[in-house]
């Protein structure tokens, strides 16, 4: 399963806290973008106190299951990292850390695809960012070849994958 990357914006009115709202304008063919705090932005006006919370929303959008299907395909233990239930996120719709996306991965999975139409980022990455991004998943891609030629025993070619892996986790980006 691929590895959720984290990237933190500051809030643009206070400069101190990470940006929660973002907000796109587009007019006459200009775009313009601000990213504020949730404090910034209600200081503009521009949030308001949505009347459901993220559970609300992640069990409507959940398949209606009856009680015992729902049990048996629940993971019976919670993760070794952060202690979370799966009744815990079915609660409160939230998850603890990153290894809850391998614990619950099989619920989950379906769940994201409803919420987002797929399972993957296919979006645009901020400029100041998409170098290393880009890296990143250039990163995960190889890794994932060099599994799958370990298993086939592709021994040179996992080696020339091992490489090319060595030269982008390189400062430089393997760029020399």
């Amino acid at each position: 399963m691929a590895s959720c990357l984290e990237i933190r914006v500051i809030c643009e009115g206070c400069n101190q806290n990470v940006a929660t709202v973002h907000l796109t304008e587009i007019v006459k063919q200009t775009k313009k973008e601000v990213h504020l705090c949730e404090a910034c932005a209600e200081e503009r006006g521009v949030t308001k106190k949505a009347p459901f919370s993220i559970s609300d929303l992640l069990g409507g959008l959940a398949e209606p299951q009856p009680a015992e299907k729902e049990e048996a395909a629940a993971p019976t233990q919670d993760c070794p990292r952060c202690g979370l239930s799966y009744a815990d996120f079915r609660a409160h719709g939230r998850l603890g850390c990153p290894e809850d996306y391998r614990v619950f991965g099989k619920l989950l999975l379906p769940l994201l695809e409803k919420i987002h139409g797929n399972t993957q980022h296919l979006g645009r990455v901020p400029k100041r960012a998409g170098e290393r991004v880009l890296r990143e998943k250039e990163l995960m891609q190889l890794r994932e070849e060099l599994r799958r030629a370990i298993d086939r025993e592709e021994y040179e070619h996992a080696a020339e994958l091992r490489d090319r892996i060595y030269r982008l986790k390189e400062p430089s980006g393997g760029n020399s």
